[in-house]
């Protein structure tokens, strides 16, 4: 009787002490939540004002002054630029409310994959040429089919392709490829930027996780959550590969192809 309320006692204290850890744990997440919280709000700030900072100062530039066509140009390109950040921001925002809320949706429609990456690719240019980097695309010359949300496939091959331009260095490279692999469609980023630190790889695609060399070229943390979550509205996955710091980084997207996608092709055409 007496081993009975002993072991009794026991099986009560490892219960009590199970309970206690793992309130221990629930308080550290909220504390880490709250943490992440005001580091969100006090990005967004920064972020936010950053962009309006060069734009305002370039405007007064110009008002006080009465330009050269040359004098314009220079101050028109950070104008844009600053103007263009701050819009993808304030999309970002809209975008991880409406995920939050569940409210996201996708119009689909049969496009042409490998048409539409030669213009996201395309429209990229400038500012790789910009920043002194070779961008280069690479895609089957036939089309390939997907039943997908051109504007969402657009701003998730974009986002992973202004990534690659933002990290990697003056004099540097990335490139975009798309090819066939059974019944997907493969999208591969690749750049010789300072990659991704093997403790942070595995979270890259959450919230508000960056890494040193993210911090420093500024931004929410939000676009590769996005990025995540659209792919997998469209049945997709993606994931994210680099052997290391200042070892370059590779994002792959894969997408499934509509039933009447046209054959893989033997050749390849280039974007370049």
């Amino acid at each position: 009787m007496r081993f009975s309320y002993l072991a009794a006692a026991g099986a009560v204290m490892m219960v009590a002490a199970l309970l206690l850890e793992r309130e221990r744990a629930a308080r550290a997440e909220a504390e880490r939540l709250s943490r992440a919280k005001d580091d969100f709000l006090a990005a967004v700030s920064h972020d936010l004002r950053a962009p309006l900072t060069v734009i305002l100062g370039w405007v007064e530039v110009l008002r006080r002054t009465e330009p050269s066509r040359d004098a314009l140009d220079r101050a028109l390109g950070p104008i844009e630029r600053n103007t263009r950040l701050q819009a993808r921001l304030i999309d970002d925002l809209l975008d991880v409310a409406r995920i939050v809320e569940g409210t996201l949706e996708l119009q689909r429609t049969r496009i042409d994959l490998s048409s539409l990456l030669r213009h996201i690719v395309e429209s990229h240019q400038p500012s790789a040429r910009w920043k002194e980097i070779s961008l280069g695309g690479m895609t089957p010359p036939d089309a390939l089919y997907v039943y997908a949300d051109s504007q969402r496939i657009e701003q998730m091959v974009g986002n992973v392709i202004s990534n690659a331009i933002k990290f990697t260095p003056a004099g540097g490279t990335a490139s975009v490829t798309l090819d066939r692999e059974g019944d997907h469609a493969t999208i591969a980023v690749r750049d010789d930027g300072p990659g991704i630190a093997p403790d942070l790889l595995p979270h890259v695609f959450e919230k508000f996780r960056q890494g040193e060399e993210a911090r420093a070229y500024g931004g929410l943390g939000l676009g590769l959550a996005i990025v995540k979550h659209l792919v997998l509205l469209h049945g997709g996955t993606v994931r994210a590969a680099s052997e290391g710091t200042n070892r370059g980084a590779t994002f792959v997207i894969e997408l499934p192809l509509a039933e009447d996608s046209a054959p893989a092709a033997l050749a390849r055409g280039s974007t370049r």
